[in-house]
């Protein structure tokens, strides 16, 4: 008895169960191609000419790129690149403008040791450019995941 209702649930789900499309199947590429647009310190990916924001990425936000890329292979490994780097390098690089302000305060206090406005100087100097380097192989990683996302839909 208990197959009997076993076959008849699996076949009650097979016959109620739709073919499902895929969300980029049902749209052209002009409605389905994505771009970066960046304001004010925040990036946007939207998609299509009706330019429908589909992520927003801040310095405090951020949002798993490849789920949204996912379709291409390609561009989901080059979407795991941009969070792996973005967060860090936005850190590092405020890490570093906050060292160089306070080696700039530290400067302006008189008959201070000149060795500790200089070491900050260097920390920020190597706090700016380490986090630079991860920013721009975020931004890097991106705009390869955009494009091999666009080049994958079908036209």
């Amino acid at each position: 008895m208990s197959r009997l209702l076993l076959a008849l649930g699996a076949a009650t789900c097979l016959l109620t169960a739709r073919p499902t499309l895929m969300y980029a199947q049902d749209r052209s590429y002009d409605e389905n191609a994505l771009r970066v647009d960046q304001r004010r310190g925040t990036i946007r990916i939207t998609r299509g000419v009706s330019e429908t924001v589909v992520a927003k990425i801040g310095v405090v936000r951020g949002v798993d790129v490849a789920s949204i890329v996912s379709p291409s292979p390609n561009a989901a490994a080059e979407a795991k690149i941009f969070q792996r780097d973005y967060r860090p390098g936005t850190w590092f690089a405020s890490l570093g403008i906050m060292t160089l302000g306070a080696a700039i305060g530290a400067s302006r206090i008189p008959d201070i040791n000149q060795v500790i406005p200089t070491g900050l100087t260097i920390a920020s100097v190597a706090l700016l450019t380490y986090g630079g380097s991860r920013l721009e192989s975020a931004y890097r990683a991106l705009s390869r995941a955009i494009w091999w996302y666009n080049r994958d839909l079908t036209k």
